[in-house]
């Protein structure tokens, strides 16, 4: 056999490994998304079996209607609450990389509340900030019962509470990422600092932060994109109602409550713009880091 037909049988047997794989993606990833950008076309109200294509109309309604974008003021509190997730993080990464005594009992409850679904955290925290629950009760133990609100239902605070909560369920992994990082820096480098006399917070600033700033980065933009394409826990606490709707939820609502499929799926499109637009982002800051 000559190496010319050796290279052709690899060639084949590549090719029939590949094909199942293949096919699956174009079945069930490819296809999907096609279908979705043609029903952003369309008038279609999920029920009818006739799909009138009606071109731009549909991004045409999102964009002299303001009520659509609206709901992204609600994200900026994820987004805030992401922010927040940041600082605390490292912050804790930080002060666990030192020798402080029980931190590994520290980092058991900081890293505990990603292990836990999304659903049963939001079905947790709805007994717990429901009228009279236990965060109620835990304000009259303290004597600060003038501060109890409608955790919930209020619109002045709901967005709060549940930013709160999106800060609680997700610390940890930002944590796992930075304790990590730290980790992985030579040692040698502290050493000598501590050496030099350098406290602290001179050997966050000018040994960590800056060998750290492409995790930085990272973190920043997944957060960010978590911040835009916040679902579960909106929709678990409150179905989106007292003004807690985001841009998803308010996404499935126009698609299947109000049975307009087509306007949905432009929503959803443009989010997956927004999405891919920050995934962009992120590529290049870690293009400019190598």
């Amino acid at each position: 056999m000559n190496k010319r037909s050796l290279k052709r049988e690899e060639k084949q047997t590549i090719l029939l490994f590949l094909s199942l794989p293949l096919l699956l993606l174009l079945i069930f990833g490819l296809l999907p998304i096609a279908t979705l950008i043609y029903n952003s076309f369309t008038d279609w109200d999920g029920l009818s079996v006739e799909k009138n294509v009606i071109g731009f109309k549909n991004y045409l309604t999102i964009w002299q209607d303001p009520v659509y974008f609206q709901a992204f003021t609600t994200n900026l509190f994820y987004l805030g609450s992401g922010l927040l997730q940041i600082v605390i993080a490292l912050v804790l990464a930080i002060l666990l990389s030192t020798k402080t005594y029980g931190k590994n009992i520290f980092k058991a409850v900081i890293v505990f509340p990603i292990m836990i679904s999304g659903v049963a955290t939001s079905l947790i925290f709805r007994l717990f900030f429901e009228p009279d629950g236990s965060f109620d009760q835990l304000l009259h133990f303290l004597h600060l019962s003038k501060f109890i609100r409608f955790w919930l239902g209020d619109p002045a605070v709901a967005n709060y509470t549940l930013a709160f909560i999106s800060l609680w369920r997700h610390l940890g992994t930002s944590f796992l990422l930075y304790f990590a990082a730290i980790q992985g820096l030579p040692q040698v480098y502290q050493q000598a600092a501590s050496l030099e006399g350098a406290n602290l917070w001179q050997q966050t600033r000018y040994i960590i932060l800056p060998n750290i700033r492409t995790v930085l980065k990272l973190n920043f933009i997944l957060l960010t994109i978590g911040a835009v394409s916040a679902f579960e826990i909106p929709l678990i606490m409150t179905n989106g109602a007292n003004g807690t709707a985001t841009f998803l939820v308010q996404t499935m609502k126009v698609a299947f409550d109000q049975k307009l499929v087509g306007l949905g799926s432009s929503l959803a499109v443009l989010m997956s713009l927004i999405i891919i637009a920050l995934s962009l982002i992120q590529q290049r800051f870690q293009k400019e880091d190598n």
